[in-house]
């Protein structure tokens, strides 16, 4: 008998990575869209089909790359990772989805979803660079995971579609670079056609590439106070998934009083978990952070409450935050929002 996978991401192996169950909606839709038994073969891959109407419930990758193989088995479609994606709305990624719709430029919104990325999987990581012309969005692997290529097709093609679900379908892509091999050769127009960019297959790296001025075009839809609201939900969530007693949680609050005095070094906080410092980065590692994430996350979160809510000076909330002068603060702002603090305090 199949043991049906229905624990939260707490009652899973610390080392095993984990996706929001309800991502996976899109793919059982689409299978029964193509004539099949869904919940039949999500019970082969020993998942349990209802946890899919769960809002924070957890599936282990190992278990949905099991089904994702098994669903391009059953019906041989190489691009039902993309044809699934239509299937999806904001609510499927929790607040997240919907706070990346409010979002004022879509710099920002890949910003969220780059803070906010472990509250749909927990096994790869989002990294936004900067160049003088280009902004990259760049889809990371953790560890030694290999989720299947339909998976990420999706994923990345709602990465690429961003623009167009935020209201402005000129916001496309420059170019997109996938590490999957290339699909059949009936399947690349489709591939084209959905990416609405230039494709590379086979490569090192998995890619979206914009134009820099593009991605921080104000957006119509763009409510900042209600986006703040929902990166707060966010931010909870995400918190709920650690366990009570894990280090990242414990330590949070403690760098959020710290901060006033600088920003903590790991000796500190190694100091006040009792512990070596060698001992709480393995700790943090194996729960997916570090203490400098830590500290941005907490800084980014209360500059934006800050700028947003109160009329103190610009001096006063750099140095609450541990930055050394309201110069160092303005250089974060511009990295976490893509503009000065007066700027963000104009809107």
């Amino acid at each position: 008998m199949t043991n049906k996978v229905t624990s939260k991401a707490s009652n899973l192996p610390g080392n095993t990575p984990t996706a929001l169950a309800s991502w996976m909606r899109g793919l059982a839709r689409e299978i029964e869209h193509q004539g099949c038994d869904a919940h039949a073969l999500f019970s082969e891959a020993g998942l349990d089909f209802d946890l899919l109407d769960s809002p924070e419930a957890r599936y282990p990758v190992p278990q949905t790359t099991l089904l994702w193989q098994k669903a391009v088995a059953l019906t041989g479609d190489e691009t039902l990772g993309i044809k699934a994606i239509r299937h999806i709305t904001p609510a499927t990624f929790h607040a997240v989805g919907l706070s990346v719709m409010a979002s004022e430029t879509l710099e920002q919104a890949f910003g969220r979803m780059r803070r906010f990325v472990d509250l749909v999987t927990d096994a790869s990581e989002i990294e936004l660079l900067s160049t003088e012309r280009e902004f990259v969005v760049e889809l990371k692997l953790k560890d030694d995971t290999q989720p299947a290529h339909q998976s990420t097709d999706g994923f990345l093609c709602l990465l690429a579609n961003a623009g167009k679900g935020l209201g402005d379908a000129s916001l496309v892509p420059l170019r997109v670079e996938l590490s999957r091999p290339a699909p059949q050769a009936g399947n690349l127009d489709f591939f084209e056609k959905s990416f609405a960019a230039p494709l590379t297959f086979g490569c090192n790296t998995m890619r979206i590439v914009y134009e820099l001025t593009m991605v921080r075009t104000r957006l119509k839809g763009a409510n900042t106070l209600i986006a703040e609201h929902l990166d707060q939900a966010s931010q909870a969530a995400i918190d709920r998934l650690k366990p009570a007693n894990s280090v990242s949680r414990k330590l949070r609050d403690w760098v959020a009083n710290h901060l006033p005095q600088g920003a903590p070094s790991i000796e500190d906080a190694a100091t006040y978990m009792n512990m070596s410092a060698r001992n709480l980065q393995r700790k943090l590692a194996d729960e997916g952070t570090n203490l400098a994430g830590i500290v941005d996350e907490i800084r980014q979160s209360e500059a934006t409450r800050r700028l947003k809510q109160s009329g103190d000076s610009l001096t006063a909330i750099a140095l609450d935050l541990g930055f050394s002068d309201a110069s160092a603060f303005s250089r974060a702002c511009k990295r976490w929002f893509g503009k000065s603090p007066s700027d963000m305090r104009e809107r």
